[in-house]
């Protein structure tokens, strides 16, 4: 085991030793290390910059490169694939590498994917780009909230995994705003831009990150601890609580414009405002759930609500006779409410993981499932809408709520057992 001496004399952190405890993990601070974990959330929101960026260039893509509306398609939903392939097995190469490094290389990644897919001239090689930016992007995902997890004192992580659970919704809705300016000059100052931003903020996470050792895994221990994830009852019933999750939101998120243009007729950059809002509210839902578990409100209660508060008002939001007002209110208050339950389960993590070394394994596992939310959500409700109209839209939504209850009450029920 690793002397405190060690850490004290290779770690860019100057805090007296007093001030720290250690971990299986790596380091942990007595206190809050406020700076060094907002530094590590904007690596988050670096991160997620590269998903919002390829739906505002979807246009240009189409006219430059020529392609399908199809492939582009999968230029936008590389990222999800990814993560839904790729999720556990990545959460297994960062027990070896080290969270610290991966969260680097995996910033060294995305950047140095972006600016190879600004020099792409066809399709098929901007979509093997995307393909690594994605890879990238999961060890960021996996690495961050491993090292947010050491720079926290107890007391403040209920609230830290709050505000770490907007850096998705953060990083989506920057691009968005500030994509359409950048992609003046074509899409490829888009990509350059945010590539360039990528590698410079890996030096940045370099020396904010605290040093988290590599764990000593053979191959045989890494399917042990395989073994062990896919039978902890804890971590499948949060998997299963940010996949239901992540069905809703992708759903409802990706085709709530749609339904506004198409139903309700309004114009289309109105429809982009609300998703918008909507968006961000998700995003202060996401805060809340923080606030509320430092309160001492149940993990299993939140999630709970969400679920089905966000069951009852889809009928409304679907609703063939609600007017614009309440279609773009409900819409937004769905979408806050469920915003709740990633903070939480991002909270919930590290309790939750069979033990502390296996918090990647768990946070892979998490990530695996809400990427498969993301393949399939918007894919589903587009299927349903298809073929029952609008007004069939409910019956996928009330069905992701029993769901979703019924996973809040099992965490219950574990709890209790405990």
């Amino acid at each position: 085991m690793t002397r405190m001496t060690d850490y004290a004399s290779s770690s860019p952190d100057h805090t007296p030793i007093e001030n720290r405890q250690k971990s299986a993990a790596g380091v942990e601070y007595a206190h809050t290390q406020w700076l060094r974990v907002w530094t590590i959330i904007f690596a988050g929101i670096v991160a997620a910059l590269h998903i919002g960026k390829a739906p505002i260039a979807v246009p240009l893509l189409r006219q430059d490169l020529g392609l399908s509306l199809a492939f582009a398609s999968w230029i936008i939903g590389a990222y999800a694939i990814v993560g839904a392939v790729a999720g556990l097995p990545a959460g297994i190469l960062i027990s070896f590498v080290g969270a610290r490094r991966s969260l680097v290389i995996g910033l060294l990644l995305i950047g140095a994917a972006s600016c190879a897919g600004a020099l792409a001239t066809s399709g098929p090689t901007l979509l093997v780009t995307r393909v690594l930016e994605g890879a990238g992007f999961l060890m960021v995902a996996i690495a961050a909230p491993m090292l947010l997890r050491m720079l926290t004192a107890a007391k403040d992580r209920d609230a830290v995994f709050g505000w770490w659970a907007i850096y998705f919704t953060a990083g989506s809705v920057i691009a968005m705003l500030a994509g359409p300016l950048v992609a003046r000059f074509g899409w490829q100052s888009l990509w350059y831009t945010t590539g360039l931003l990528s590698l410079a903020y890996s030096v940045v996470a370099w020396f904010a990150a605290p040093l988290a050792p590599k764990a000593a895994l053979s191959g045989e221990r890494a399917l042990q601890d395989f073994g062990k994830i896919m039978r902890a009852p804890g971590t499948i019933l949060l998997a299963l609580a940010f996949g239901f999750y992540s069905l809703q939101y992708h759903a409802l998120s990706g085709l709530l414009p749609s339904l506004l243009v198409e139903r309700l007729e309004v114009s289309i950059a109105e429809a982009g405002g609300i998703s918008a809002a909507s968006i961000v509210a998700s995003g202060l839902g996401a805060v809340t759930a923080g606030f509320l578990l430092r309160q001492g409100v149940p993990l299993w209660a939140i999630i709970a609500s969400a679920f089905s508060f966000m069951g009852l008002v889809t009928f409304g939001i679907f609703q063939a006779s609600m007017p614009l007002f309440g279609v773009a209110a409900l819409g937004i208050a769905s979408l806050g409410a469920t915003g709740f339950v990633p903070a939480s389960i991002y909270a919930a993590a590290p309790k939750f993981a069979p033990d502390s070394a296996m918090l990647a394994l768990t946070v892979g596992c998490l990530v695996q499932a809400s990427h498969l939310g993301h393949v399939l959500g918007p894919s589903a409700l587009g299927a349903l809408v298809e073929h029952f109209g609008w007004s069939g839209a409910p019956a996928l939504f009330g069905t992701i709520a029993c769901a979703g209850v019924a996973v809040a009450l099992g965490i219950r029920r574990l709890l209790r057992a405990r």
